[in-house]
């Protein structure tokens, strides 16, 4: 069927993408040095509800456990380095980031299609699924202000601004109405949208592709007290994406399925209008946020903490230790079900977490790592 090979389109295409450094627990300050301070970070971070990470473009035979109502398929890789000094900043960065959101129907309707399986009885499914992709390198210049002291400690204030170029773009849509009946099989009305920037199609004509961003973040450290921190992080608090020459696709589907062959694919006469072009896009990335509080007793500490990306929240626990051999940590969220263990000595930072083990059955998974020097 179209729809649902578009669907599937849509999906992979998720998952080839690997979505702010928001979904990193370490949103912690450094207050302004004197002292040269090279910096460098990098995160993979992973979260689908319906099928573990390794299953995406599979055939979804293996651990499909979709919720009821709406499903995310989240994932965002990022790298960082750079310097500080005197409270300046300056560093580069790549980030690719994705989100995918479909309701129960269009799982359901996508894990039937994957798995070659003809359903047992009459459906009706009211299908919806949106993503959208970006991927970009750029430079981001930040300060580092000390605000007055309010009888705790000093807050600080950390406002950074980033630029991107040659941006990626792949944002999809499918929506529409699938019906199946044993004896006439399957019946489809519904629409895709598709733009993607790599994307070429016949007789496009000539053109030069264009793309630019910028995005503006804000953090926030309070000292509640000598042993309670408030921290807050807002990530492209502020931001645009454009686009000139996307290519651009539109499709309206309806068939009459009448048959399935002997390996499970449809056959069916469809009835396709739609038309593909190039269009200019402006958009936003999106904010995403993270406020935790840390509680510090002698060599114990406790976080808590929450996060939005991307329309879903994301609260977590988090306890550590600090000993003459390091911090260790352990943590858990309650959205993704994550359990996650982290290390960190001097200038170095360590952090897994996973849903399940072996990490290959994972639905959700974050690495974290950083290093973060003085001299």
């Amino acid at each position: 069927m179209r729809l649902i090979s578009l669907l599937g389109a849509l999906l992979a295409a998720s998952g080839a993408a690997a979505q702010t450094a928001v979904a990193d627990s370490d949103i912690a300050l450094r207050a302004p040095s004197a002292a040269w301070q090279p910096y460098a970070k990098a995160q993979a971070w992973a979260a689908y509800d319906a099928v573990p990470i390794r299953e995406l473009g599979r055939d979804w035979s293996d651990g499909y456990a979709p919720r009821n109502g709406r499903n995310v398929f989240l994932q965002r890789d990022r790298v960082e380095f750079g310097v500080e000094k005197d409270g300046w900043r300056v560093g580069a960065e790549y980030r690719l980031e994705g989100s995918l959101q479909a309701n129960r129907d269009a799982v359901d309707l996508y894990h039937l299609y994957q798995s070659h399986t003809t359903p047992g009885k009459a459906l009706d499914l009211a299908v919806d699924a949106h993503s959208k992709q970006w991927a970009a390198a750029g430079a981001r210049v930040g300060r580092t202000f000390a605000l007055p002291d309010l009888g705790a400690g000093h807050p600080l204030l950390m406002v950074s601004a980033a630029v991107y170029g040659r941006a990626r773009n792949h944002d999809s849509s499918a929506s529409g109405m699938v019906s199946y009946k044993p004896e006439t099989a399957y019946r489809i009305d519904g629409a895709y949208t598709n733009s993607k920037t790599d994307y070429t199609y016949p007789f496009m004509p000539e053109s030069v592709q264009k793309s630019s961003g910028a995005s503006v973040s804000a953090a926030l450290q309070w000292p509640l007290s000598s042993q309670l921190t408030a921290n807050l992080a807002v990530n492209d608090l502020w931001s645009r994406m454009h686009w000139t020459n996307l290519p651009w696709t539109v499709q309206r589907i309806a068939s009459d399925v009448q048959t399935v062959d002997g390996d499970g694919y449809i056959n069916y006469k469809p009835s396709i209008v739609g038309q593909n072009s190039l269009i200019e896009r402006t958009g936003t990335i999106g904010a995403s946020t993270a406020l935790n509080l840390t509680y510090r007793h002698q060599q114990w500490a406790v976080r808590v903490s929450a996060q939005r990306i991307a329309g879903t929240t994301i609260p977590e626990a988090i306890g550590s230790y600090t000993s003459q051999w390091g911090t260790f940590s352990a943590s858990y969220d309650t959205r993704f079900n994550m359990v996650g263990l982290g290390y960190e000595q001097g200038p170095f930072r360590l952090r897994v977490r996973t849903d399940r083990l072996p990490f290959s059955e994972a639905h959700a998974f974050s690495l974290e790592t950083g290093l973060y020097l003085a001299f």
